[in-house]
């Protein structure tokens, strides 16, 4: 499968067909990525959908946020985290009611705490967290003493690598790996949850969900119905809306509307794109400009015109 890269614009999330980021996070040596995320600044003011091979853990500086992890949804708030688990489907978006959400995001690859040869440590300390659907996403706060200590943790790393002084890889793994042992010891242990713990049923809606994914983003600019998409993945029209609602809180038509203009809102952001907006429309798959205006306006605060005079003059900014 060849990686389809969607970025329309620099404030946006690179993701292959299967909706997994593209973005390497650090390096083979450190693979450690920490940032910062202003979600005014993020196009759309969300983090669409996708998954990648690292555990990401939020911690919230600023506003509330929306955070949705496989079938499940958190609002957080200033000084709260959630922690990630690896492979899953995830998306962020300001919370309603909030003006934004700043926040802080560590993304790890496990194999920085555990070499992949030392099989009996990975078998003991690894795959506990990792193989372990129950944990998909756990949110942090200050009320739950052991929360408390991994958001200090979290808190230690961020700092570490913004000022990025001698021994600061080892600073860093020395945190996650205290981290990890708090998992370990408090969650795990203490939940009783066993490393085979899961749901298929759950992992088979998230493998539907990338394929009628993968479906809609090659197939947006043609006429495709629910049963297309339905058809896309074998299985009947409410087993698709089910699956796909489940994992991403939303139906299939309304993803490829949010995904059509996600589109189009990219190609406003080329100078040199000048068709007209009932061209545009159709050139993402809509056979109506007035729905592709209201529909543009909802997502976007703003017509197609006023979207492209923006892009247009903030890349004009020295």
């Amino acid at each position: 499968m060849t990686d389809k890269i969607s970025d329309p614009s620099a404030d946006s999330i690179r993701v292959s067909e299967n909706l997994k980021e593209l973005k390497d996070h650090g390096d083979f040596e450190y693979p450690v990525g920490v940032y910062e995320i202003n979600m005014k600044n993020m196009y759309m003011e969300t983090i669409r959908w996708h998954w990648h091979d690292e555990l990401e853990m939020i911690l919230i500086h600023e506003g509330c946020g929306e955070f949705h992890v496989r079938d499940d949804s958190y609002i957080l708030s200033e000084g709260q985290g959630l922690l990630v688990n690896q492979g899953m489907l995830h998306s962020f978006s300001i919370a309603e009611g909030s003006e934004n959400c700043i926040y802080s995001s560590v993304v790890f690859h496990p194999s920085f705490l555990f070499s992949y040869s030392q099989t009996k440590l990975c078998s003991i300390y690894l795959h506990p967290v990792i193989s372990n659907h129950a944990l998909a996403g756990l949110p942090l706060s200050e009320d739950v003493p052991y929360e408390k200590d991994i958001l200090n943790l979290l808190q230690q790393i961020i700092q570490i690598n913004r000022e990025r002084q001698y021994c600061y890889e080892l600073y860093t793994k020395d945190c996650l790996i205290r981290l990890w042992i708090i998992l370990l010891e408090r969650y795990i242990s203490e939940k009783g949850i066993s490393k085979e713990a899961g749901d298929s049923r759950i992992s088979m809606d998230e493998a539907r969900a990338k394929e009628a994914i993968r479906f809609i983003e090659e197939h947006y600019a043609d006429p495709i119905s629910l049963d297309d998409i339905a058809a896309s993945i074998h299985v009947s029209r409410s087993e698709c809306c089910r699956c796909i609602r489940r994992c991403m809180k939303m139906t299939p038509f309304e993803y490829l509307m949010k995904y059509r203009i996600f589109i189009a809102a990219g190609l406003l952001c080329d100078g040199d794109f000048d068709d007209s907006v009932a061209t545009l429309a159709s050139r993402v798959g809509f056979n109506s400009s007035s729905y592709f205006n209201k529909l543009f306006k909802k997502y976007m605060n703003c017509t197609p015109t006023q979207y492209k005079a923006r892009r247009l003059a903030k890349a004009e900014k020295p």
